[in-house]
């Protein structure tokens, strides 16, 4: 996983669901839990990167608009 990037918490969710001597009841929790982060994720990106088209597209606007 290189340098930690996934965060602490993520990372040990990851281990759980690997470990083998887990049960499978704290594997199936930290699967539910990571898909849960997943969504969480998925939402953040595609709330902020609506916002950020739109910015974009402002910003092509009032350029195009100073050329004139």
């Amino acid at each position: 996983m290189g340098n930690n990037k996934l965060g602490t918490y993520i990372t040990k969710l990851m281990t759980t669901i690997l470990d083998s001597n887990q049960e499978d009841f704290v594997k199936k929790l930290a699967f539910s839990e990571l898909k849960r982060l997943n969504v969480d994720i998925e939402e953040f990106l595609r709330k902020n990167s609506d916002d950020e088209s739109e910015d974009i597209e402002q910003t092509k606007k009032m350029l195009l608009q100073e050329d004139k």
